[in-house]
C-alpha cells in the first residue's frame, strides 16, 4: 500500500499570503477609522452639549401669529416690526406667518394652519369671506383669541379690531379732492379691491361723495374702478387698462400702497403729470419721493407703529383679563409737499434714498 505523503504548507503560493495581509490591512484600516470617528463624534457631542449648555436662551409666555393678505409690503413689515417689539416686551414671541414659506397660502388657510399649532393669540387681516369666518369659529372653539386688524368680520368671533374710521378716512380724501385749485375738478376715480368682501370701501366711498356734497361739490362726479389685487403684477394691469381705455379722471384715489404706486407710475409712463391728481396711501420711501417731485398730491399715513402696538395689547389683555375692548382706533396722518420732509428726514419710517 503506497504511503500518503504530508502537506508542504511552506510551499503555499505567495499570492494566497499577499490576499491574507490585504485582508489583514483593510480590517485594520477600517478599525482605525471607526475608531476615529467615534472620538471624533464624541469630541463634537461635547462640543455641542458644552454650547447648549452656555447657550443664553430667550424664554417666550406665548406665542402669537400674524396673518395678512400681503406680509411683503412695507405698511405690513412697519406694522409687522412694531407687533414684534412690543410683544418682546411683555413675553410673546409674534410670528409673521406664511412670510418664509416656499409655498404661498391663502389668509384662510393660514388661519387653519394658526389654530392647529395652537398659538395663543392671532392677529388677522380679517375679511368676510366663507373660508375665513370658518377659521374664525375654529379659532373660537379652540379657545384662541383672534384680533381683526385693518380688515374686519362682522360675524362676531373675534375679540377686538385694531383699526380706523373709514367714514372719517373718506371724508380727509374728499377734503383733498376740495383744496385742488391749479385744475378744474369734475371727474373723481376712486380704485377699489376687486376681491375685497366686506364694506369698509364702500364706507370711505361714501365718505367721500357726501363730503363733496356737503361742500357745495355735488357737480363732481365720484365714481370707482375695480383693481385686482392678488400681486404687484395684477394691480399694474388692471390700472394700466384704466389709462388705456379711459375716459381719464382728474384725480385717481388709491385705498392701498401698491396701487398708489402704480398710479404713479403709470402717471410719469403716459405723460399725465400734471393733468392727472393722485391722492395716495401710506408713507413708502416711494410715496413720499412723488409727493416730494409733485406727482402725487397728497397722501394718508396710518400710525403703523400705533396698530402693531395695540394689536399685541389687546392679545395680552384679553390672555390676562378675559376681556378687551371690541374697537382700538389708530391715528393717520396726511403729508402733503408741505410737510414731506418731515418724513424723508428722518422719521421713524423714514428711509435713506
Amino acid at each position: 500500500m503506497r504511503k500518503r505523503g504530508k502537506r508542504d504548507n511552506s510551499k503555499e503560493p505567495a499570492g494566497s499570503r499577499a490576499i491574507v495581509w490585504g485582508c489583514v490591512c483593510s480590517v485594520a484600516f477600517i478599525l482605525l477609522i471607526t475608531i476615529l470617528s467615534m472620538a471624533f463624534f464624541r469630541r463634537n457631542m461635547l462640543t455641542g452639549a458644552q454650547l447648549l449648555e452656555n447657550a443664553d436662551y430667550e424664554a417666550y409666555d406665548a406665542y402669537y401669529t400674524m396673518i395678512v393678505s400681503d406680509s411683503g409690503s412695507a405698511f405690513w413689515q412697519s406694522v409687522y416690526e412694531s407687533a414684534r417689539e412690543e410683544g418682546a416686551k411683555n413675553g410673546a414671541y409674534v410670528e409673521m406667518l406664511g412670510g418664509n414659506l416656499s409655498t404661498e397660502y391663502t389668509k384662510a388657510e393660514l388661519l387653519e394652519i394658526a389654530v392647529a399649532s395652537g398659538a395663543d393669540g392671532i392677529i388677522l387681516e380679517a375679511d368676510e369671506s366663507h373660508a375665513v369666518t370658518a377659521g374664525l369659529l375654529q379659532a373660537q372653539e379652540r379657545g384662541i383669541p383672534v384680533v381683526t386688524v385693518l380688515e374686519d368680520n362682522s360675524q362676531g368671533m373675534r375679540k377686538s379690531f385694531v383699526g380706523l374710521s373709514n367714514y372719517n378716512l373718506g371724508r380727509e380724501y374728499g377734503r383733498q379732492v376740495l383744496t385742488i385749485e391749479e385744475q378744474e375738478v369734475s371727474d373723481v376715480l376712486v380704485l377699489m379691491s376687486a376681491d375685497s368682501q366686506d364694506t369698509s370701501q364702500n364706507i370711505i366711498f361714501s365718505g367721500i361723495s357726501e363730503t363733496l356734497a356737503e361742500e357745495g361739490r355735488g357737480d363732481i362726479q365720484v365714481r370707482a374702478a375695480a383693481v385686482e389685487n392678488q400681486g404687484a403684477f395684477d394691480v399694474e394691469e388692471s390700472i394700466r387698462d384704466i389709462f388705456l381705455q379711459g375716459p381719464l379722471p382728474d384725480v385717481i384715489i388709491c385705498l392701498d400702497e401698491l396701487s398708489t404706486s402704480s398710479v404713479y407710475q403709470a402717471v410719469v409712463d403716459y405723460n399725465m403729470v400734471g393733468e392727472i391728481s393722485i391722492i395716495g396711501y401710506y408713507d413708502s420711501e416711494a410715496i413720499l419721493r412723488a409727493i416730494e417731485r409733485s406727482v402725487v398730491r397728497s397722501t394718508i399715513s396710518i400710525d403703523t407703529q400705533e396698530m402693531g402696538r395695540c394689536c399685541v395689547e389687546a392679545l395680552d389683555e384679553y390672555r390676562s383679563n378675559g376681556y378687551v375692548s371690541e374697537y382700538f382706533s389708530v391715528g393717520t396722518n396726511l403729508i402733503t409737499r408741505e410737510n414731506v420732509q418731515e418724513y424723508l428726514g428722518g422719521g421713524d419710517d423714514a428711509k435713506d434714498p
